[in-house]
């Protein structure tokens, strides 16, 4: 009878790694929405459902049309956006040991899934007025950042848990090979505000060039359809604005790449800004490339799936930088 019980609230509860694979589909459920919000403005299906929350006023179902098809899936990929993020906050509740911040973050991301639904309603309403769809576009980034946070958390929370359930080496003998990977700028007493300072500043100018990039596309031709308003900003003024954060973006990486060097950073950190510094000149030659060439909605797609990859991997090392420099205080707090 005890037996049954105790399998009976196990399978009540969720793992420490339960929750970080939920994570996870929260994560890519949100890239997912973003790329299919982006391809629903690149093929001009902006209106393809001139109602909302049904297609058209008199049918739930688009009409045999592409571009009714192809908002209409957009809107079906709020529906696991919204099962992900519910399930997050299920496991966060049911998970051991409970984790009071993975059930705010679940939360947060939750209101940012509703706000969205409700300013996506506004876009169709309003015709796609350009304001209303940098809104919707700027809630998703924001969205984004609780995502990765989120599973960094529910990440890095495993490990702690797993660093826990490890017996405490006594004094003298060899490190486990988990203890042994986490070098961090704090043990060598090396941490530096400067490097913390650039770290932030990085995931601050990635979200500067993504806001900037906002306008651009406010002004450009591709605006979900071909009667859609502009914002009528001078193209290639605000263009050449947002090639300037972008440069700004890049000088940043390289002070943070320096300052982490001098201060003899992990491994992983120096390879994370090996990444984004890829992304950044993968992102700015696919950017210059698609206005030499009239801003073609392929290129425009790459380039969108490149600020994402940036903004992302900017958040990871800023997120990594700040649990690498915490992580002795945390082994403390585990042995003791």
């Amino acid at each position: 009878m005890n037996v049954a019980l105790s399998k009976s609230s196990q399978r009540q509860h969720f793992t420490p790694k339960g929750f970080e694979r939920i994570a996870l589909g929260v994560l890519v459920t949100q890239v997912l929405i973003v790329l299919t919000g982006a391809a629903v403005r690149l093929t001009g299906s902006g209106l393809g459902c001139s109602d909302w929350p049904r297609c058209e006023s008199d049918s739930f179902v688009p009409p045999t049309h592409y571009h009714a098809i192809i908002e209409f899936i957009n809107r079906m990929v709020s529906l696991p956006v919204l099962v992900a993020v519910l399930l997050a906050i299920w496991a966060a509740r049911k998970r051991l040991p409970y984790r009071g911040e993975l059930l705010t973050l679940s939360y947060a991301i939750l209101a940012g899934v509703i706000a969205q639904i409700l300013v996506g309603a506004l876009v169709i309403r309003f015709d796609l007025l350009p304001s209303t769809v940098i809104v919707h576009f700027l809630i998703s980034v924001i969205l984004l950042f609780f995502a990765v946070v989120l599973y960094h958390q529910a990440r890095m929370s495993t490990e702690l848990f797993t660093d826990a359930s490890e017996p405490v080496a006594a004094p003298g003998a060899t490190q486990s090979p988990r203890s042994q990977h986490l070098p961090s700028l704090a043990s060598t007493n090396q941490q530096s505000s400067a490097s913390r300072y650039w770290v932030s500043m990085l995931a601050i100018t990635s979200l500067a060039v993504m806001v900037v990039g906002t306008l651009v596309t406010g002004s450009g031709p591709h605006g979900g359809d071909e009667n859609a308003a502009r914002l009528g900003l001078f193209l290639p003024s605000i263009t050449r604005w947002h090639s300037v954060t972008a440069w700004v973006f890049l000088a940043v990486l390289v002070i943070t790449a320096i300052y982490l060097r001098k201060e003899n950073a992990p491994q992983r950190l120096l390879t994370q800004v090996s990444v984004i510094l890829i992304l950044a000149l993968a992102q700015g030659a696919v950017g210059y490339l698609q206005y030499w060439n009239g801003v073609p909605a392929g290129l425009v797609f790459l380039h969108i799936v490149g600020a994402i990859s940036v903004w992302v991997a900017s958040i990871w090392l800023w997120l990594e930088y700040n649990h690498t420099t915490s992580t002795p205080a945390r082994q403390e707090a585990v042995a003791t």
